[in-house]
């Protein structure tokens, strides 16, 4: 085969086209992996992680809000953003990333256009804003709901991580509360006395009082460990040293393997 007699220019043109050729299928592969959800769903979707594949009722689609929209430093978009900086689900980085859409939530004080307030709660987001919430306080289950009973929907029990339980209903409710019953999560009981079942018996006391029981399946026993060390964190949570040992007891005989 006969080379063809180009010019210097031309030579580097075509060098450097072949060059983009050889590198296309690697940026491509690399995009892909760090922006597709489709990428992220064939471990976060199987059921071997949270399994936060399902569908939220109230949010977005993938295929409009990705994952990257949440859970990359400021919303990030391209290839660097996966590798450089990652992905997180901790709740400041969310919060700051629904604002980048959600924005106008930080001045409002009314309900007007919310699309979801099926009780009609009364929800100040200016007034929490201005408390120190974030976004995620209230929101966290928005997209991934791994309650049994899923509505990614605020629940009452997350109110109660800052307002007392005691308060009226109509605090919140102002047309009066829902018609149907509402359980409210009993103050917790600790175990009068040691015994085989004590640990059980803090664990689902202590940790029902926020959030529906999720499946001790769900993590090891190193996961656990985080999870019940950040929860013993939150704000009415009053998961001491002592409860902790006990939770930790019990989720290590059964957790994932």
């Amino acid at each position: 085969m006969k080379i063809p007699k180009l010019s210097k220019p031309v030579w580097v043109l075509v060098g450097l086209g072949i060059l983009v050729l050889a590198l296309s299928p690697m940026v491509l592969l690399a995009h892909y992996t760090t922006t597709n959800p489709h990428f992220c769903l064939t471990c976060h979707g199987t059921g071997e992680t949270a399994n936060v594949g399902l569908p939220s009722k109230v949010h977005p689609d993938y295929g409009e809000v990705g994952c990257l929209d949440c859970h990359a430093e400021n919303g990030g978009h391209f290839v660097t953003d996966g590798y450089k900086t990652g992905f997180e689900a901790e709740p400041d980085r969310v919060s700051q990333n629904c604002v980048n859409c959600h924005g106008d939530m930080k001045t409002k004080n009314d309900n007007v256009g919310f699309k979801f307030n099926e009780k009609n709660i009364n929800i100040p987001h200016q007034t929490h804003f201005g408390f120190g919430a974030v976004c995620a306080d209230c929101h966290r289950d928005i997209a991934h709901d791994l309650n049994i009973n899923q509505t990614n929907r605020p629940r009452m029990a997350y109110c109660f991580q800052c307002h007392a339980s005691t308060d009226p209903c109509t605090k919140c409710h102002p047309d009066g509360p829902p018609a149907e019953k509402t359980t409210i999560p009993p103050p917790a009981k600790r175990p009068q006395v040691p015994s085989a079942d004590a640990s059980r018996a803090t664990f689902e006391q202590l940790c029902s009082k926020c959030h529906a029981l999720y499946p001790v399946t769900l993590h090891t026993k190193a996961e656990w460990a985080g999870v019940v060390d950040r929860m013993a964190g939150y704000t009415g949570a009053d998961i001491g040293q002592d409860d902790k040992a006990l939770i930790l007891s019990y989720l290590d005989t059964t957790a994932k393997q």
